[in-house]
């Protein structure tokens, strides 16, 4: 393993720490890439300004000027291994963090592309594939299946048509534990779904849950108000779903501020 290497690998073990980052910044300037190692310090003092209310806004706006230029410069380069599923905002603290992808785009390289950066967020853009002799194939149980996913902290499964039935190998999955936020709007899940989750030890350490628009009634909603694994939650969204006023009450009563519509 070369020292590059080894220094990626570090980022990728401890993605909140920034102190690594902030020593392979210096490294990469006294290595020949100075404006990567600039890029990496830049957009952790931007990230780092957004919790000090005191921050010098000239400062902030010197700091966006240069992250553009730099970014005018090299994404070519820098995302040149996550394209065309990673853009500009796709970066976070100088490191590629989010794509949006096909669920068989991020079967076949997702392993490698958890090599190279700290990748946390994905948004599975399409479940399905085509497959000549098959016709339309989901990529559904693999993907719920997939060791890939006990890496994400964050995963976005919205506006893919998924039903109960689909989620059934994601209960399954021996390890979501990084997993802190699931976007599951604009689904079929229902409230076979919706029961399913609350039933989910995997999720005990999730923060936010977005269930809006999933044809969810008042058995589901009653399955997340007394879902046991829920004590974590920051966030909850499930409002666009037939659930009437004595269980949205039971909702408020269990998550409090945490139900956010």
């Amino acid at each position: 393993m070369t020292e590059a290497e080894t220094f990626i690998a570090a980022i990728i073990a401890q993605p909140d720490d920034d102190t690594v980052r902030l020593v392979y910044a210096d490294w990469l300037a006294e290595n020949g890439q100075p404006d990567r190692g600039e890029f990496v310090r830049a957009e952790i003092e931007l990230a780092q300004s957004l919790l000090n209310e005191e921050i010098d806004e000239r400062r902030r706006r010197v700091l966006l000027d240069r992250r553009a230029a730099l970014l005018k410069r090299h994404k070519a380069v820098w995302l040149a291994p996550f394209l065309p599923f990673a853009k500009e905002s796709s970066f976070e603290r100088g490191f590629v963090h989010a794509v949006e992808v096909p669920a068989l785009d991020f079967l076949q390289r997702g392993e490698k592309w958890f090599t190279l950066t700290p990748l946390t967020r994905v948004k599975i853009t399409e479940l399905h594939t085509w497959v000549p002799t098959e016709g339309r194939v989901s990529c559904g149980p693999e993907l719920f299946a997939s060791p890939l996913l006990s890496r994400v902290t964050s995963l976005d499964l919205s506006g893919l048509e998924l039903t109960a039935g689909d989620l059934e190998p994601l209960a399954a999955h021996p390890d979501l534990s990084r997993l802190r936020e699931l976007v599951l709007t604009y689904n079929g899940l229902r409230s076979d779904g919706a029961t399913l989750l609350a039933g989910m030890p995997q999720l005990a350490h999730l923060e936010s849950l977005d269930l809006r628009s999933n044809g969810i009634t008042d058995p589901g909603a009653r399955a997340v108000a007394l879902g046991a694994h829920f004590g974590t939650m920051k966030e909850l969204r499930i409002s666009k779903n037939s659930i009437r006023n004595r269980t949205w009450a039971l909702l408020e009563e269990r998550f409090g501020p945490a139900l956010v519509g």
